[in-house]
């Protein structure tokens, strides 16, 4: 309705008028007329179809219309046909006699609504959540009567009686059906409204001896519940007081179907699948949502206050539903109340803490004191779900932190971190990659670490060593950045600025923090340290740093870069600590894992370690192919870590582990990020694990343009250790399938020949077990020297300079065999 002064006395009230489809608008036209219509009455009268055929079909069509094919009919048993037939032949006599004329709209309305009672209860598929990740399955309603119980079986101790009973009449308007829970409020009844077509409704009422607080609570509930419009909250339809009923009822939406404490028990182990649990909390996060922007918290969210209906996930039961910082008696349950809610008041903070026990609860064993959920989420060590699935965890200490401040701000930071965190269990436990739509960062910019082990062999080209060591200038150049944050005052200005030189970026920067406009903006002064690291201020941009801190030292981007600084300035330990801390605020974000692996990478070089086992083959293994073997490990092969896996480490044995395990974790969510592919394959080759090592770099796509440089890699990584003849074979056979301009052909296929050769001599053999060749030439110590000597004098034609193309003809000479002339 429009306001008062918008009223015009004039205009014509609004009316309702009878609607019938089939008029015309056209008063002067024919009139439409409805006529019969027989679906199996032929065009031709010449042809009749008679007999009982005809009213079999229709029976079974009649089946075919109310499911569409879903579920077929159960056939009638024998004894019964022959009652059918003298059932049906009455049937059609009686169809012969005349019948009163039925309104055809009519009968349309009551088939329409027929169908649609009828398919309510047909199973239907599943539904997909959270970008097509997870499947929910869809819930098949229950008939009202199977919902109901009988209250003297489950009335506890001390609770008084329903006041009504199935046939009561509420308000002239609801017909009581019977009880269906006693919940923290009263008794709970499920009744059919007369008024509106027999809708099924919920009666909730309040305790018989109701106190002060209690009525408070329910006046509280009728308010919030008044002004909510939320599809995934219960709606409330009318407030109606009996005197039967201190304090009345609220008259709710009926949701049918189980909770999720419900679908918990149903299962054999008793809790819900990782993803399906978090594709139910995903669903919910948009209601929870709503009451934050609304000013309220809901305060008692847990598993049996979320009910899974046919197609949709619904918030019930807001009786403990309060403002703000609102004071006071605050309703929750034990063991998912935040701590601080007796001593700060109910917050957004305290209701991400119930989240988090909630997610906690549907997906795995708890431990239970005095029958509450004890404080505290399961160690990784103990906990095989959590072991496999590290993020996981990290998320649920992030939500369920004792300080509220620690935990996350609001509901959009949880359900980003969610979504990257169901990304990787769906990789690592399915092996499905999906784009990480939520990430914080960009993409991966450049590789590290991917030519080193190839390049070595350019020795033979120029006569120059060169290590196989990863730099932290080469790491920090390929690491993601941080995206801007679209709602910082200063994100337009630096969305301009973003393809300028870091100079001209610097002077824009300059100028923006003198304009009043971007004194409140955060990604200004970061723009600036950013612009610095890249100009190669690295000293700069750490003052910088220093003097945000009191600011904005909490910000992840602030610890973020700040581990970029330490990085660069080989302050590795302490770039760990800020990454560490970057991954447990976004243990959803794949960019710190990359950057801690790499880290502790450099810390195993810096220690002269990078070659040197710690791990037995079992945990590397399972580390590297983070199978279902990670979760049946022995927690003893833990001893090293901390019951928190912290990344916080300097012992050899544990940095090796956690570089080996995020490199893996990052490649097997991440195909695109080659970088992390090649950092496994280094730490399994450390490991002495080759094979596992070629498997890592195996799985890099054909279409990428990195597959050469990994398939050169592998060959190299085959004769590089552990020599066997199938191992050189295989090795040739790689090199065979790249085309022979690849410029590095010669010097690959001279290492491979040089293996051979040595592996020949190792073992006191003058020719391999196998009569095939190896390239062009017989594998056995003559055929390799002469194949050796004719690559050396190849590669020499090609040799930069002139004294290094002397020495290999001389090496060449060297190893060619001997002859008499």
């Amino acid at each position: 309705m429009k306001d008062n002064e918008d009223f015009d006395p004039d205009s014509p009230a609004t009316e309702a008028v009878a609607f019938n489809p089939f008029d015309d608008d056209e008063d002067d036209s024919p009139a439409t007329s409805a006529v019969a219509f027989n679906p199996f009455e032929d065009d031709d009268d010449d042809e009749d179809f008679h007999g009982d055929g005809l009213e079999f079909l229709l029976r079974d069509l009649d089946n075919l219309r109310a499911t569409q094919g879903q579920k077929v009919a159960e056939p009638p048993a024998e004894e019964e046909t022959t009652g059918a037939v003298a059932a049906h032949t009455e049937t059609t006599a009686a169809s012969i006699r005349p019948r009163p004329e039925v309104d055809p709209s009519e009968r349309s309305r009551r088939q329409a609504i027929s169908l649609f009672r009828e398919r309510r209860r047909i199973r239907r598929q599943s539904r997909p959540v959270a970008d097509g990740m997870v499947e929910l399955p869809f819930i098949t309603p229950k008939p009202e009567d199977e919902l109901l119980i009988d209250p003297d079986e489950k009335r506890k101790p001390g609770v008084q009686p329903p006041q009504l009973v199935a046939g009561d009449i509420v308000a002239e308007q609801y017909e009581v059906l019977g009880v269906i829970a006693h919940g923290g409020m009263g008794w709970i009844y499920l009744a059919n409204d007369r008024n509106v077509s027999g809708r099924i409704v919920v009666l909730k009422g309040m305790m018989a001896q109701s106190s002060i607080q209690d009525q408070g609570t329910a006046e509280a509930e009728r308010e919030f519940l008044a002004d909510i419009t939320h599809p995934g909250i219960v709606k409330a339809y009318n407030f109606i007081d009996d005197p039967r009923v201190p304090g009345g009822f609220i008259v709710m939406e009926y949701v049918n179907g189980p909770s999720l404490k419900d679908r918990c028990k149903a299962q054999p182990d008793g809790v819900l699948r990782v993803d399906l649990a978090i594709g139910y909390i995903l669903e919910l996060l948009p209601a929870m949502d709503y009451l934050h922007q609304r000013g309220v918290v809901y305060n008692d969210l847990k598993p049996e206050n979320v009910i899974a209906t046919e197609d949709q996930v619904k918030l019930i039961d807001l009786g403990a539903v309060t403002g703000i910082g609102a004071f006071g008696y605050i309703y929750g349950t034990k063991g998912f109340q935040a701590p601080e809610v007796a001593t700060h008041g109910p917050s957004i903070a305290s209701d991400i803490f119930t989240i988090g026990r909630t997610l906690a609860a549907l997906t795995m064993p708890l431990s239970v004191e005095d029958g509450i959920l004890a404080p505290g989420i399961p160690s990784p060590k103990h906990s095989p779900l959590l072991r496999r699935h590290l993020s996981f965890y990290r998320l649920l200490q992030r939500a369920t932190a004792e300080d509220p401040t620690q935990r996350f701000r609001n509901v959009s930071e949880l359900r980003t971190q969610l979504y990257g965190v169901l990304r990787e269990i769906l990789a690592v436990r399915d092996g499905k990659q999906y784009p990480h739509q939520h990430s914080l960062f960009s993409p991966q910019r450049s590789t590290f670490g991917t030519k080193h082990l190839v390049f070595r062999t350019d020795r033979i080209i120029d006569g120059i060593e060169r290590q196989a060591r990863i730099t932290a200038p080469e790491i920090v150049s390929a690491l993601p950045v941080p995206l801007i944050d679209r709602t910082d005052p200063g994100a337009r200005m630096l969305s301009g600025s973003s393809y300028a030189e870091p100079s001209e970026t610097l002077e824009t920067l300059r100028n923006a923090m003198e304009d009043e406009q971007y004194s409140a903006s955060i990604e200004i002064p970061l723009g600036v340290v950013r612009a610095l690291l890249d100009l190669g201020f690295t000293t700069e941009a750490r003052q910088w740093l220093e003097t945000l801190e009191e600011r904005i030292g909490d910000d992840w981007r602030h610890k973020w870069f700040s581990g970029i600084t330490y990085l660069l300035l080989d302050d590795y330990a302490t770039a760990q600590v800020f990454f560490n801390t970057v991954l447990t605020i976004l243990p959803g974000e794949a960019a710190p894992k990359l950057a801690l692996a790499a880290v502790d990478e450099l810390i195993l070089q810096q220690m002269g370690a990078e070659s040197t086992p710690f791990l037995t083959p079992e945990i590397v293994s399972a580390t590297a192919t983070l199978s279902k073997d990670f979760e049946e490990l022995d927690a003893s092969a833990f001893a090293a870590l901390s019951d928190t896996w912290s990344h916080i480490s300097n012992d050899p044995q544990v940095v090796r582990f956690h570089s080996l395990r995020l490199y893996a974790l990052v490649w097997a969510t991440n195909p695109t990020t080659v970088s992390s592919a090649f950092g496994l394959a280094r730490q399994l080759m450390a490991e002495n694990q080759i094979e596992l090592a070629v498997q890592s770099l195996d799985k890099l796509s054909q279409s990428s343009t990195h597959y050469r440089m990994a398939t050169l890699t592998t060959i190299l990584l085959l004769v590089s250790s552990n020599l066997s003849e199938s191992r050189i074979r295989r090795a040739a056979r790689r090199l065979s399938e790249i085309p022979t301009n690849e410029p590095r052909f010669n010097q690959i296929k001279i290492a491979i020949m040089s293996a051979g050769l040595t592996w020949l001599r190792e073992r006191h053999l003058q020719a391999s077990a196998s009569a095939n060749p190896l390239f062009e030439f017989p594998f056995s110590q003559k055929g390799l020297r002469t194949g050796i000597s004719e690559a050396l004098r190849i590669q020499a034609r090609s040799a930069p300079f002139a004294h290094h193309r002397y020495a290999l003809v001389d090496m060449a000479n060297a190893v060619r065999p001997l002859t008499w002339f």
